[in-house]
């Protein structure tokens, strides 16, 4: 008889969790967890682990619609190499409108907006974990052991790095709108959360001849960053706001130092 495996829906403000049964045929929501930093988050995730008595851990990953990995699908992976950490075997599996699905389906069962926001997550956990034991039990001529698993996911990992061995590390952008519906594009330098709350450091994007051109004027000129505080508006949507208050920028950009210096460490 195989083990459970626990499978997260990882957002940046909570982070849906559901578990299977030991024949990995049921999947069953769990609990949302309230994201508050790295190491509170991972030593969650592992007590449920012990609980269910398993070390296998399935993450959404998501996916654009053209199945390649961008900016969340990143975060996500950055997440879990720190679960990893605890000990963990972490699988992933294509999360593609699951949220979507799951407010469908909250929606069908009558609840308002502020009890499908409290539950979406586990239900949205619960379909990718799902999706994942149906597309296992649909290769009955390639059932895969927990050996095999690891030995797939270590072959998709290799050839990731080599891949980007061979590759520049691809720049994320986003798009920002100001109070008068003006536009403009930055270059996304890191996200990382402190405490509850979760953080962006961006900088004005150029295009490349015109950053080349500011390049050859002031070499040693510093770009500068700005600090944003992702938030929820009325209707549920993530949004972001510039941090304006120093001393809350100052505390922020230690957080993402300390962050880097214990990734540094291990």
């Amino acid at each position: 008889m195989e083990k459970r495996i626990l499978c997260l829906d990882v957002g940046d403000a909570r982070i849906g969790v559901a578990v299977s049964d030991p024949s990995r045929t049921i999947a069953t929501p769990v609990e949302v967890i309230h994201r508050v930093g790295w190491g509170p988050d991972c030593r969650r995730i592992k007590e449920l682990c012990d609980r269910y008595e398993t070390d296998e851990v399935l993450s959404g990953l998501p996916l654009n619609m053209d199945g390649s990995e961008g900016f969340q699908a990143e975060k996500v992976r950055l997440f879990c190499a720190q679960v990893e950490k605890r000990g963990l075997k972490v699988f992933y599996q294509d999360e593609r409108l699951t949220t979507v699905s799951a407010e469908e389906a909250l929606m069908e069962d009558g609840l308002d907006g502020r009890e499908r926001r409290k539950r979406v997550d586990k239900i949205a956990a619960a379909l990718i974990l799902e999706q994942w034991m149906d597309e296992q039990r649909k290769l009955p001529s390639k059932k895969q052991t927990t050996e095999s698993l690891h030995q797939e996911e270590d072959n998709m990992n290799e050839e990731k790095n080599n891949m980007d061995m061979g590759e520049e590390e691809e720049t994320e952008y986003i798009d920002l709108i100001d109070e008068d519906g003006n536009s403009q594009t930055y270059e996304v330098l890191a996200s990382f959360p402190m405490g509850e709350v979760q953080y962006v450091a961006v900088t004005e994007a150029f295009e490349e001849a015109e950053e080349e051109e500011n390049e050859a004027e002031d070499d040693e000129e510093e770009i500068p960053v700005m600090l944003l505080r992702m938030e929820t508006d009325d209707e549920g949507n993530d949004i972001f706001v510039a941090v304006d208050d120093d001393d809350e920028a100052e505390k922020a950009f230690q957080a993402l130092e300390d962050m880097l210096a214990e990734d540094g460490e291990d």
